[in-house]
């Protein structure tokens, strides 16, 4: 089998325009060799196995003008927003434009039009604000789920938003506005992954206390020991939520050892939560409840 002929640059590296390869003498036998994929019509890629959101999103942005940009979930994985499986899962690319600019419609395609939007670019993609894109993902997503994904862009390390941004977005009468606005309420800055604001709802829809996010510990001395993931300060109880990476890092395996004995030398109880445990959250907020009432 003969090898395929050497695309001109850059044709050879980013998704390009089948228009734009003919205008430079490219065939049409070689836009359509094995090597090449087209994702979306009148578009072609270097073959791959599988395509992430911002290669599917730079494959197609060579068909984007005027105001479109990515948006809803397209936007979310963009900006790393934690989504659930049903749609994370999902191929298609959602773009939207700004009226009067009619939204596409291709095979893969979701297209939305509104009347005004907040741009920005990230990565070279022209993208909705964080603040826009957590908004339309509320009609799509449970209560917790919008909690998590408004957490993620108030987190403690270079946050994307606040909650009083968030707050902004949230029009009277527009679609999922009461979602946002009940789920705001559970908000909370300075979270560190979407699993903490995963057992903190757990906790709290169990009736329990709501535990403090960013508590430092100091011993008798006033020495720093630890800032537990979550805490109850009054009765000295400390939850760490560990991932997989607590135990295959050795680093981490052995720094999380010396974290929990200094707190537990100072005077602390430790909690470790995994995942398995939030599948069966009646029996970990259980475990918690008997350990605050011990300590209390």
């Amino acid at each position: 089998m003969s090898r395929a002929r050497p695309l001109p640059e850059p044709f050879d590296r980013s998704p390009f325009t089948v228009s734009a390869a003919r205008s430079v003498g490219v065939s049409r036998s070689r836009l359509r060799a094995a090597d090449l994929d087209a994702p979306y019509r009148g578009v072609r890629i270097r073959r791959a196995a599988t395509l992430a959101v911002s290669e599917r999103c730079r494959a197609y942005l060579p068909l984007m003008s005027g105001s479109a940009h990515f948006s809803h979930s397209t936007a979310a994985a963009l900006y790393g927003i934690p989504l659930p499986r049903r749609i994370e899962s999902s191929s298609a690319l959602h773009v939207t434009v700004v009226a009067p600019q009619h939204p596409p419609q291709a095979q893969g395609i979701v297209g939305h039009r509104v009347s005004s939007a907040a741009l920005r670019e990230r990565d070279g993609l022209p993208i909705c604000s964080p603040e826009q894109a957590w908004a339309r993902l509320a009609p799509l997503l449970g209560h917790d789920e919008l909690v998590m994904a408004g957490d993620h862009l108030v987190r403690r390390k270079r946050p994307l938003s606040s909650i009083e941004r968030l707050s902004e977005v949230i029009s009277p009468g527009a679609r999922g506005a009461a979602r946002m606005r009940r789920a705001l309420l559970e908000v909370r800055s300075g979270t560190d992954s979407p699993k903490e604001t995963q057992l903190r709802l757990v906790l709290v829809h169990a009736g329990l206390p709501e535990p403090v996010i960013g508590h430092t510990v100091f011993d008798a001395d006033g020495f720093f020991v630890a800032t537990p993931d979550l805490a109850y300060p009054v009765e000295r109880v400390a939850l760490e939520y560990e991932g997989d990476h607590h135990r295959s890092d050795r680093r981490t395996f052995a720094d999380d050892i010396l974290r929990r004995e200094l707190l537990e030398d100072a005077g602390w109880v430790v909690i470790r939560v995994i995942s398995d445990h939030l599948v069966h959250p009646a029996l970990l907020a259980g475990r918690v409840s008997r350990i605050l009432a011990a300590r209390g």
